[in-house]
């Protein structure tokens, strides 16, 4: 099996030493020293893959339109609880997307993703001022979602939930086409971008409950994720399963 073949399957130990293998035979593959960065953050040692990512991230900033790293940086230091840095980072993302000097987003949602990863963490750091940054952008994207609304994709409704508008069964549908949890996942069974949008609303919805006071629905629905499995969205995954301690 090669590499990624054993990342893919969640064999992140023995895509590890796969990786280095590789990397002993061309040093300077961008894409097995990105495939050894992912190893190991699937294994959970943040810490040595934060040089990796950061190579990874000055390649990929060849393009100057490229969000490059910051936010699997951003999520790692998290899991390794530089709060702070963490939430430069993603606030960096979100003002690179309203100033323009970034246009690729990982979403159809014009860098909802990030707004939505800034408004977690901020909510459970308890960063007022980062809260209320977080929502300003996300409700500027919102005004773009009302203008076009047949332009963007989920996450839109998740950003709408954020914001009120719109309800969880409402996001839910919006991810999944299904109003209710088990439906839902039974719609991401053996379909991959519906598994990633399960648990990316599941996540958020997490967050909300958390920011509404309501701490033990929002472990509820980390679990969830959780129990997905790393197959996911990544960076929701990596994320709850920092808070349930898996």
């Amino acid at each position: 099996m090669t590499a990624l073949d054993l990342y893919m399957e969640g064999r992140f130990n023995e895509a590890i030493d796969a990786y280095r293998l590789e990397l002993a035979e061309n040093p300077g593959d961008i894409g097995s020293i990105d495939g050894l960065a992912s190893s190991l953050r699937g294994t959970g040692d943040f810490a040595s893959a934060i040089p990796l990512m950061e190579q990874v991230h000055e390649h990929q900033k060849r393009n100057p339109d490229h969000p490059g790293q910051h936010l699997n940086l951003a999520v790692a230091y998290w899991c390794l609880d530089d709060r702070a840095r963490a939430i430069e980072l993603a606030r960096g993302l979100c003002a690179a997307i309203l100033n323009g000097s970034v246009s690729m987003a990982p979403d159809h949602a014009g860098g909802a993703t990030f707004g939505l990863v800034l408004h977690y963490m901020a909510v459970t750091a308890g960063d007022e001022i980062n809260r209320d940054y977080t929502l300003r952008y996300l409700k500027k994207l919102n005004v773009k979602y009302d203008k076009r609304p047949t332009l963007f994709r989920y996450p839109v409704a998740t950003v709408k939930q954020v914001l009120g508008e719109v309800s969880f069964e409402d996001a839910l549908a919006s991810a999944t086409g299904e109003r209710d949890l088990a439906s839902a996942h039974r719609a991401a069974n053996g379909n991959r971008s519906t598994m990633l949008a399960l648990g990316q609303v599941l996540f958020h919805d997490g967050a909300i409950f958390r920011a509404n006071g309501d701490e033990a629905n929002c472990k509820a629905r980390m679990q969830e994720v959780f129990d997905l499995g790393y197959q996911t969205e990544s960076v929701c995954w990596y994320l709850a399963r920092h808070e349930v301690g898996g």
